[in-house]
């Protein structure tokens, strides 16, 4: 085992520096952005992309195909049918859970093993170096599947209220707006907080997963101290990725939006693309365009809020074995003052 940086500098080390810090260091390295995407979308930031562009059926058509799937349901008869089909989704999303869970770990150890020797580099406190383990990619997925378990009972929830509200809203419409935003309105409260879960979950399973990475954690040992970082270190464990991650969602809101807006004009030129063909093709450029820059800010973004997160970390583990072993001679690492 070797010890902190050794090139670590005297000046403090806080949060917020470690943030700013991860910021600068993410613009210079655009490769990162692409492997926090690939991240991001596997593990379900697709689906934000797809929805930019989907346009929804209308109330008939809706009515039409969840009609007989949500009516039984919501009165407790459930069809082989359904059941299947049921039984189809289910499977579909753990297979997805897990083999897109892999894949954003995998994506996640490339980018904390670089985050941590650019933080080396650039003298910020590190931790100590410790065998990681075999299977780093795998425990990483597990601890990040196990901090989302309370997401997941949340979601079950919010889809069982969502079909009663589908059921009313089909048989006794409350008003003239589109059903999916009745919908959406009436499973309000279970929305949020299933969104609540997951902003917890993503934290809980991030610090999860770097314990393993970077402290050669076990999966039970970096559950329980990543709850323990939650509950000791509540600005730089939660708020930080907290605040990092609402950056990514209103980025993401007002990115994507500006993709359906152009989505929608290219849909109309393309109806009649040959009326006036340069401004068909300056639109779907505009698309492209818009398109590729929600990918590149989605992505730098999201790398920016891992690299913090490792900092984060490895600015702790530092503090705490200055604790521990305080040295005058050690200039790797800076206790913080105590007050007395």
């Amino acid at each position: 085992m070797t010890g902190v940086n050794p090139r670590a500098t005297g000046r403090p080390a806080t949060t917020r520096t470690g943030t700013i810090a991860a910021l600068l260091a993410v613009l210079s390295r655009p490769s990162w952005w692409l492997l926090a995407l690939a991240g991001f979308l596997v593990r379900g930031g697709i689906l934000a992309f797809l929805a930019a562009i989907v346009s929804l059926p209308s109330p008939l058509a809706l009515s039409n195909v969840l009609g007989p799937v949500v009516l039984p349901i919501a009165l407790g008869r459930v069809s082989p049918e359904a059941a299947i089909l049921v039984g189809l989704t289910v499977g579909f999303l753990v297979a997805w859970l897990a083999v897109g869970g892999w894949f954003a770990a995998a994506t996640e150890l490339s980018l904390v093993r670089s985050a941590r020797l650019v933080a080396r580099d650039e003298g910020l406190p590190t931790g100590p170096d410790r065998p990681a383990g075999r299977w780093l990619v795998t425990r990483s997925t597990a601890v990040h599947l196990l901090a989302h378990l309370p997401t997941l009972g949340a979601a079950a929830f919010a889809t069982i209220e969502g079909i009663g509200v589908a059921y009313r809203e089909l048989t006794n419409p409350s008003d003239v707006s589109p059903i999916a935003l009745r919908v959406v309105a009436g499973t309000a409260i279970p929305i949020g907080l299933v969104l609540g879960l997951w902003l917890i979950g993503e934290t809980l399973g991030g610090l999860a997963a770097r314990r393993i990475l970077l402290r050669g954690s076990s999966i039970g040992r970096a559950m329980l101290g990543a709850m323990a970082d939650l509950a000791r270190r509540p600005g730089g464990a939660l708020l930080m990725p907290v605040v990092t991650s609402a950056v990514l969602i209103v980025d993401l809101a007002a990115v994507l939006a500006v993709v359906m807006i152009v989505w929608t004009e290219v849909r109309d030129r393309l109806a009649h693309p040959l009326t006036d063909p340069l401004a068909t093709a300056l639109t779907v450029a505009t698309l492209g365009a818009a398109w590729s820059l929600a990918l590149v800010v989605t992505g730098l973004i999201a790398a920016w809020r891992s690299v913090a997160l490792t900092f984060e970390q490895e600015r702790a583990a530092a503090a705490e074995m200055a604790m521990a072993a305080p040295d005058p001679d050690n200039r790797g690492i800076h206790a913080p003052p105590t007050g007395g």
